[in-house]
Order: structure tokens, then sequence, then C-alpha cells
């Protein structure tokens, strides 16, 4: 009352839509957030997660001071002690062990300038290739192709599609600004949607046809969609003439996926799969949604290759609306990658093999780069536990719950020589470090963010930062100066002008597209006695990642306030367990425990359980399995038991 608020213009930090918000501030707390700008990708709406998961900002449990490692726990240290003892041991175990004894994880949760100086201090500072983001872990596999150089770029082209296809997407959980344009498209524009999910979803209302494929079996299913598609002559013969090569290849080995043969590995009826095909070739436009239901496999990089496949055989990368959408989990799973927090590449994907673009890069830092491709995120860890990895800098990452077999990632952690943490919360991760640096949150920093649409969009600061925490590239800035290597920015601006001289701009590829004939490889069979059922993961729409900040966010804990294993009614009967009831679920690598929902929307023999919440850390579960062309971890189905929790456990 009778205090002036101001309003800040900035972007969402959850997932990779890139929505406008607007924070209002009073008395230096943000006190509410409202859609943005009018023109901005969400139209002037915000999911739940934008509109009322923002007060994390000031939780209780924010980390306000450095913190440094003793016998008795942690103790809070000044600013200059911390990052003196970080920058002491990163040079005694570079100097003892070598660069590559060191690694680094960046975030698609940092900025664009954050993450692009994080690759410099590893690749200068360091002088190792051993650097990763968080965003392995589930759209790696985007980056590994091509032709996803071609991918329609806005979301508002998505409206204008004639068909839109989503596969290995919630979008109404993971990107519910990309669920409402579906959903126009189709209620509005006539749009006719092909749903491809072994869950009924919300879209599955909307969908004219909805197809049920067992789950891992994506590959063989796009490849006899481009069966149908060959064997019709369906295709785009101008379009495949002019622009593509290998078609004589593909045609050979799509052979063995008729839809006959294709029902019986996905389950779906062979009618079903030439109508999908039909539809979405016969469309003047038809698009592709895709996201980590169909990445986080081993065969993830081979779905890819599949989809890019039939984009390319109905000419559908150059239609208004039609294309390919990757949805990105993090608000900058993008810009991460695009700023080189990639261990194969520089900024703008100049490969660190390549001795031309090391040198440009090189001329600029004045360093000599390091030429060997780094390890990536889980690779680290493997590296680590065989003792490769002496010390190890996590910047906005939880990997003890966003990894695979959260057990062995908490031993390793806990093993190596030295771990420096820097995140806005005390982690899972954070609590085995050695040294902890406290990073302000998006609220109090500027930057950019890169959408999954490609648009570069402004984070400004609405509020001064938290205690004594600080901007993520301001740590990084003094932790270089502090080993000896000072860089020259006073401000992510600066930043930003190195990385628009050093990347340049990609202009549409014209160069002949290429056909990559994938096969279908069947997943391990796990289905024994003792693990009868296939739990799937995903996302929630009131939680977002592992749930370190929506979890700490009043409102949405209050929608969706504890984990849940959804199941289907015959499942739950088998297992004699009941709505509400506290459920334990088992796999051959860990156990976690849930509340019970019962399901109807669920195959028999599959379970359900969302990734977002830290008190069941779902991926835990999961062995480490790896993508052989990204080394994207396997996070997205596995075996399991299901038993009830006693009244006395």
């Amino acid at each position: 009352h009778g205090t002036t608020k101001t309003a800040v213009e900035t972007t969402c930090p959850y997932c990779g839509c890139g929505c406008s918000i607007s924070l209002e501030v009073k008395d230096g707390q943000i006190v509410r957030a409202t859609p943005g700008k009018e023109d901005g990708v969400n139209r002037g709406t915000l999911c739940v997660r934008g509109g009322y998961g923002y007060d994390f900002v000031h939780s209780p449990d924010r980390l306000t001071h450095p913190m440094a490692k003793t016998e008795e726990g942690f103790e809070e240290v000044p600013w200059e002690e911390a990052l003196e003892r970080a920058a002491g041991e990163l040079k005694r175990i570079k100097e003892k062990y070598g660069p590559d004894s060191l690694a680094v994880l960046g975030s698609p949760r940092c900025t664009n300038e954050e993450n692009y100086l994080l690759q410099r201090f590893a690749r200068c500072v360091l002088g190792t290739n051993n650097i990763d983001n968080g965003s392995r872990l589930y759209s790696s596999a985007t980056e590994a192709v091509p032709a996803l150089s071609l991918r329609t770029g806005y979301l508002d082209t998505l409206e204008q599609s004639d068909v839109i296809m989503v596969i290995g997407a919630d979008p109404s959980s993971s990107a519910p600004i990309v669920e409402y344009a579906i959903k126009r498209a189709v209620r509005f524009k006539g749009a006719r949607l092909i749903l491809v999910d072994p869950r009924r979803t919300k879209l599955a209302s909307f969908a004219h046809l909805w197809l049920r494929p067992r789950v891992g079996t994506d590959v063989a299913l796009l490849n006899s969609l481009a069966e149908v598609i060959i064997n019709e002559g369906l295709l785009d013969k101008e379009f495949v003439a002019r622009r593509t090569n290998n078609l004589e290849e593909l045609v050979r080995a799509l052979d063995k996926y008729s839809p006959e043969d294709t029902e019986a590995i996905t389950g779906i009826p062979a009618e079903a799969i030439a109508a999908a095909a039909r539809l979405y070739a016969k469309a003047d436009s038809a698009a592709i949604v895709y996201g980590s239901g169909i990445t986080q496999y081993p065969s993830g990089t081979d779905s890819i290759k599949a989809l890019v496949n039939l984009a390319i055989l109905t000419g559908n990368t150059k239609a208004s609306g039609g294309g390919i959408y990757p949805l990105m989990r993090e608000s900058n799973a993008q810009g991460a990658c695009d700023m080189g927090a990639l261990p194969d590449f520089l900024p703008g994907y100049q490969s660190v093999v390549d001795a031309g673009a090391r040198r440009r890069f090189e001329e600029c830092w004045g360093v000599s780069l390091p030429a060997k491709p780094g390890l990536t995120a889980v690779e680290i860890i493997e590296q680590a536990k065989k003792g490769g990895i002496k010390g190890l800098y996590v910047v906005g990452e939880n990997p003890v719950l966003s990894f695979p077999h959260s057990r062995l990632v908490s031993e390793v952690l806990t093993s190596l020589d030295f771990l420096i943490v820097q995140d806005i919360f005390l982690s899972t991760t954070a609590e085995l470090a050695t040294v902890v640096l406290p990073a302000a949150s998006f609220a109090e920093k500027e930057g950019t963010f890169t959408s999954f649409e490609g648009r570069v969009n402004q984070l400004r600061k609405a509020i001064e930062p938290i205690g004594e925490s600080l901007p993520d590239w301001e740590i990084v800035r003094r932790l270089a100066e502090r080993m000896g290597y000072p860089l020259p920015f006073s401000s992510p601006q600066q930043i930003m002008d190195e990385v628009e001289e050093l990347v340049p701009h990609q202009a549409e590829l014209e160069e002949p597209l290429h056909f990559s004939p994938v096969k279908y490889a069947p997943l391990p069979d796990g289905a024994k006695e003792d693990y009868p059922f296939v739990l799937l993961t995903g996302t929630t729409l009131h939680h977002q990642g592992t749930g370190t900040r929506s979890s700490r966010a009043r409102r949405l804990v209050k929608f969706s306030p504890q984990a849940f294993l959804e199941i289907g009614a015959p499942d739950a009967i088998k297992v004699a367990i009941t709505n509400g009831d506290r459920a334990r679920i088992i796999s051959p690598t860990g156990e976690v425990s849930a509340t019970v929902r019962i399901t109807d929307t669920l195959p028999e023999g599959m379970l359900f359980m969302p990734v977002s919440f830290p008190e069941a850390p779902v991926n835990g579960l999961f062995d480490i399995a790896l993508d052989t062309v990204t080394k994207t971890p396997a996070l997205k189905s596995c075996y399991v038991k299901v038993e009830k929790v006693g009244p006395d456990e």
C-alpha cells in the first residue's frame, strides 16, 4: 500500500519455449509474474510454471555466501578465500595430473554468455575439452544430425500446418505454449494431428490418428512410414531429385519395414501405420514435433535421422508450417550448445579437430587450444570412477539427481580430489562439494537465452542478487583471474560482442540433403519375473527438470506436492495396491517411493513417473546405457517391480 511497484520484462527460466514474462517488483521482492509483450512466442499467455513458479528466487534455501567444507561440515567463507582455494586446487591437479584430469559441467539454465565464458575457461584456463552441459541428457541427438539446421524456426508457422505429428513429446506438460499452438491449429484452422505416444495424453482427444507403439520401437515405426511413402509414390519427387542424395540406399534399407512387418514390432495395426504415412505425405505442409521421448534411448540419434528422412522425402523442410520442431526441456538448452559448452565443438558448432576453426579462436584468446575431443557428461563420471578425472567444476547442474545411477554418481563425486559446485541452492550434488559458490538467479542478472525456435531472448535484472551471490559469468571471470588468465569482460554484452565476432551466422544450407538409412535395434529385454513392469519417465505440468527450483516454488508445490506413480487398474490389482497407497518402485539399480495414482491412460504393463521430485530421484533407477553417437543416457524407460509400502515403513 503506497509503495511503487516496478515491472521488468524478461524471459521465463523454465522450459525451452522462451516465453516473455513481466516480473513485478515491490521493496526488492518479486510479487507477481504476468505475460510479457504481446508479440512474444506466448502471445500474452503463461503456463502455470511461468505464472506461479517464480518465488523460488526468495526461498530461504538460497545460497547467500560462499562455503567451504571442513571436518565439521560447511562453513561460510569470504569470496576471496573460496576463489583462492578453488583456483589453488585446480592448478594443483592440473600440474600434477595434466589438464585432462579436470572437467567442467555447464548448464542449460545458465545464459548464453555464461556458457560461452565457461567453455572458454575450460579450454583456455584448464586446457581441456572436457566440458559439457545438461542438455546432453535429453537433446544432444538434435545437434548430431546436420539436416536439422533446416528445421523450421518459429512456432507461429506451426499453426499453418495441414498435418502435425507429435512423437516422443507431451507438450501439455513439458511445453504448454506449444500445446496451445497445436490445439489452435487443430480446432480453428483444420489441421490434423497424428499423435505417437503409448500414453493417453491431453492431446489424444485432439488427434485424428493416435498410434501407441511399444516402448523403444520408434525407429521401426518411422522407417515403416517412410516405406509406405516411397512404395505408394507419395514422396516429393521434384524436391528429392533436386535437393537430396542416397535415396537408393534408403529404399534398400526400408525393405524389411512394411506395415505388416512393423505391426509385429510396434504393436500398431498395419492399416493405422499406412494411414498415418498417407496423411503425413499428402499434406501440403506437415510438421513433426518431437521431444525426449525418442532421444533418451540408445537409439535416439537413429530416431532423429529417421524423422529427418520423413521430412526430406516429403519436402517438408521448406513449406510454411512444414519442418521439424525439437522441443527443449530447459530454458537455454539450445544456447548452451550454440555457445560451445560441448566436448567436441567450439562455439557455433565448429569442430575442435578443425585446425582452421581452432586457429580463429586461438588468435582471439591468445592460447593454444586442445585438439582432442573431450568427455561427454556421463563419460566424465565414468572416467572419474576409473580415476582419470580428479577435479570437477559443476555450474548450475545437479548430476546426482539428473544423471542415471544416482548412487554411483554420488560415490564417484565423493571420491574426487576436488569438487566445486556453483548453484543457487545447496543441491544434492552441492552437498558433496569441497567448495560451494552462490550464484544469482535468473531474476538477478542480465544475459540471453536461446529458445527451441532459435530466438535469442533477453534476460533482464529485476532485483539485486540475494546475499553475496553473484551472476555465474562474474564468478567464472573472478576464478579465471585467480588462475592467472584475466578475461576481458565487465558485462554480458561484452561477452556477446565477442561471440558475434567469432561465431558466423549460419544461413540455410543449400547443399544436397543426405538420407540416412537406420536399422531398428530392439531394446534389451529386461522383462523378467522379478521386474514385470515397464516404467516410463517424463515431466509434469507443475514442475521442471529434477525439481530443484520448482520444488521451492510455494504455489507449484501446492498444485503438486509429492512424487506419484501412475498405474492402470488391472496392474494395481495384480500388486494389491490402490489409489493413495505408498508404493516402492524397484529396479536392478535402485529404488524410490511414491504415492499411487490409478489411471486409465496407460497400456497394461506400463507405469509412469515424473522425474521432478527430489525426494524420489527416478533417474537413480536407471543403469548407465548411452547412445553410441551422442552419449546421451537412456533415461526414458526401464524395467521395475512395484511393492506396497507397509504402514510401519
